[in-house]
């Protein structure tokens, strides 16, 4: 039987699933060869564009996030892969297995054949889930949007043939047969002239065949999501993964849950907004703003939870100066011996925040700041924790 990891050596992850299954790519183009910085040749269409370093770290989060937090009994993870292009390559180590893999650099030829090899092993169940995360530049022109690989301007006479042209990618994706993709773009949508004189240009992957899904029953239930909107930027911190990975990490662990039927699933329903609250809350103390976007929309189930989901929740004191002089713990109401410890200035390595965040399951909490200087009656407030998030002020 043939190795599915010398086949695909972008393959990270994988796994045989009796039923359908999800089957996840994550690319993070950080190094431009031809861009400044690159190593090589310049290219005369560099667009003032810069290397970056939170892409290959953000992908490689939320691959790991798939392989060592995916539980979903709906539809298990089948297979995880990765395209990294970084200043110099290092490996990934896969969390469950610790197996360590040399994955493709993000060249055009690389991105093709991972991308054509993820949905060739989810072609085999039209009821297969496929989700894709990409984290690199982009570039926009009304609702036409192209995403530069590893070997942007390697062609200087068709820079954009080390690019992704969105259109046509989700056009040949929606004529494939899985019939759940989500796919979601951490990129800047940033107008520019090449962009608007070449809507057609860049790489499709995909052909758009009329023949693709041929006596499929299933609805093609497809949901592009932005990390910004057009004209805006996407922002992420030197050598840390972007507000959106994370804000998406938040998501998947519970923060866009509903319960139907009495089960608890992650859907898309509410995803634009968790993910534009959670990355603007990063950026409340500047003037800059990233609300995400979605150009079309379908409803999808994500993850069904095996659990009770947990809500990131975030405190702070009315009175900051108290930070160093109380202990804050949230406790869980009619349930004995349910607490959770929020910050304890005894405990090591403590440090004064102005906002706690702490992940708990839904249902209803009594918030507590103890002085730990005895004499002085506790802080409190009664708070329901429930989706996609609570704040908390004591």
């Amino acid at each position: 039987m043939p190795d599915p990891f010398v086949e695909d050596p972008s393959l990270v992850h994988h796994v045989d699933v009796n039923g359908p299954g999800t089957h996840v790519i994550s690319l993070g183009i950080g190094h431009y060869d031809h861009l400044e910085g690159g190593g090589q040749a310049p290219t005369r269409h560099h667009l003032n564009l810069k290397q970056l370093t939170s892409p290959p770290i953000s992908a490689r989060k939320v691959a790991a996030w798939f392989i060592e937090n995916f539980d979903c009994t709906e539809s298990p993870l089948a297979s995880v892969s990765l395209v990294l292009s970084e200043r110099q390559s290092a490996e990934f180590r896969n969390g469950r297995t610790g197996r360590t893999f040399t994955v493709p650099t993000g060249l055009t030829e690389e991105v093709r054949s991972a991308l054509r090899a993820w949905v060739r092993r989810a072609e085999v169940d039209p009821q297969n889930r496929i989700m894709l995360y990409f984290s690199g530049h982009g570039l926009s022109e009304g609702l036409q949007n192209l995403y530069l690989l590893r070997d942007y301007g390697k062609d200087s006479d068709d820079p954009l043939a080390g690019a992704l042209n969105y259109q046509s990618f989700i056009a040949g994706l929606a004529t494939r047969k899985p019939s759940n993709q989500f796919l979601l773009f951490d990129a800047c949508r940033s107008a520019d002239q090449i962009a608007a004189l070449n809507r057609n240009g860049g790489q499709p992957i995909f052909a758009a065949v009329p023949d693709g899904r041929l006596e499929i029953t299933q609805p093609m239930r497809q949901c592009p999501i932005f990390s910004t909107e057009v004209d805006r930027q996407a922002l992420g911190r030197p050598n840390e993964e972007s507000l959106c990975a994370r804000a998406f990490i938040r998501v998947m662990n519970g923060a866009c849950c509903t319960k139907e039927e009495n089960e608890w699933y992650i859907t898309t329903d509410r995803i634009v907004e968790a993910l534009t609250y959670f990355q603007n809350r990063e950026l409340r103390k500047s003037e800059r703003r990233q609300p995400a976007d979605a150009n079309s929309y379908a409803r999808i189930h994500l993850r069904r939870l095996t659990r009770t989901p947990s809500i990131p929740v975030f405190v702070r004191l009315g009175d900051p100066t108290l930070a160093s002089r109380v202990r804050i713990e949230a406790v869980r109401v009619r349930q004995t011996g349910s607490r959770r410890l929020v910050s304890d200035p005894k405990s090591e390595g403590w440090q004064a925040k102005e906002e706690w965040e702490i992940e708990l399951e839904i249902g209803e909490y009594t918030f507590r700041a103890e002085h730990l200087e005895p004499g002085q009656p506790p802080i409190t407030s009664d708070e329901t924790v429930m989706p996609t998030h609570t704040e908390v002020k004591l």
